[in-house]
């Protein structure tokens, strides 16, 4: 469909033609003008479509029909739930003017939260508070927030709400007199376990299903090209989440979240990394024998009796200059000769190991 983000899948089968930028040009303008008979979900998504259609012919009547569709066809469309995403954002960029319209859409599951990003420093005060309310979105999509910050339409009240919700979840706005006030607020007033639970609520529901969800072996290039990008996405995406996300996502999150989480700075996360169920006997390895890990991470490897049983896991630790010189001692005695040979010469560890590996090493040679 050329340039049109909207997937094909999204379009019924036998409606397909009127949208393919290769059929003829008139029986896409036909399909833009309206004049194909089509149920009000396929209306709108196929008109929305051919908006992006290379020919500006046809793209300028898409447009127009899209804008002059009565009012029953838009709301039978926007009650679909499966209505595509791309689809609603559009609708919502398209029909600014109808607040009814608008509120149908940041109502809808399927609604990005780019669109609610989109409008949120746009809209009047009444549906401003629906997007000021979905705490979950702007938790998972923090621009919103900057936007609503941004709307001439605020309240005082809505700005309050907003920055002690900020300062619960450790979103970052100390710039602003507004946050520095709220955090006044709140550490002043006595705990509040029911908000404290509601809040941990939010936190979880704001977790990407695809950062928990483990990732498949590729089969083909394709896919191998299509999870990188998909890792990407993920990793630039942990860099604007807050601690309160990050320690749920720690404990939850598949295994390029839990790689990058257990490195992270903040000894809470990495310590709920290494603690996530999904962490594989490979995984240990690489972690145990990680200088960017911090000590504690180790230690509770070195505890984990079902982890040290592994030879390799061993070794590992005992090579890692993190590792407490007590663990290390222990492990150190299960070693095999060439392992202790590599060891007793290391300048990578604390001597008192890579002495101990030589006298090791030597009383199992005979004292030779």
């Amino acid at each position: 469909m050329g340039s049109c983000p909207i997937p094909a899948s999204s379009v019924a089968e036998n409606l397909r033609k009127h949208v393919d930028p290769k059929s003829p040009p008139p029986m896409r303008l036909m399909a833009a003008r309206g004049m194909v008979p089509m149920g009000p979900r396929d209306m709108v998504t196929v008109l929305t479509c051919l908006t992006y259609d290379d020919d500006d012919k046809v793209a300028e009547a898409a447009n127009a029909s899209l804008t002059e569709l009565p009012e029953r066809i838009i709301k039978g469309a926007l009650g679909e739930k499966t209505l595509h995403s791309l689809v609603l954002d559009h609708l919502a960029r398209a029909l600014p003017e109808n607040e009814e319209y608008l509120e149908i859409i940041l109502t809808h599951n399927q609604t990005p939260d780019e669109t609610f990003e989109y409008l949120a420093d746009r809209v009047g005060e009444r549906l401003l508070n629906i997007i000021t309310e979905n705490q979950v979105r702007i938790l998972r999509h923090p621009p919103i927030a900057t936007a609503i910050l941004d709307n001439p339409n605020i309240l005082k009240s809505q700005v309050d709400r907003l920055m002690d919700f900020a300062v619960r979840t450790g979103m970052d706005f100390r710039d602003l007199d507004a946050f520095k006030e709220a955090k006044k607020r709140i550490s002043a007033a006595p705990p509040d376990p029911e908000e404290a639970k509601r809040i941990k609520q939010v936190v979880e529901e704001s977790i990407p299903e695809e950062m928990v969800k483990e990732e498949e072996d590729p089969s083909t290039k394709d896919e191998a090209e299509e999870q990188e990008e998909k890792k990407k996405s993920i990793l630039q995406r942990l860099h604007t989440m807050t601690p309160a996300q990050k320690v749920v996502l720690a404990t939850k999150g598949n295994k390029t979240v839990r790689s990058t989480l257990i490195r992270d700075r903040n000894k809470v996360v990495a310590t709920a990394a290494i603690k996530n169920p999904g962490v594989s006997e490979s995984e240990v390895i690489g972690i145990a024998g990680s200088r960017a890990v911090c000590d504690e991470v180790i230690r509770i490897i070195c505890g984990n009796r079902e982890w040290t049983r592994s030879y390799a896991v061993k070794k590992a630790l005992v090579e890692n200059p993190k590792t407490p010189i007590a663990f290390s001692m222990r492990f150190l005695q299960t070693l095999r000769k060439v392992d202790l040979k590599g060891l007793s010469m290391s300048k990578n560890i604390p001597s008192a190991v890579a002495q101990a590996a030589k006298k090791l090493l030597q009383k199992r040679m005979g004292g030779r």
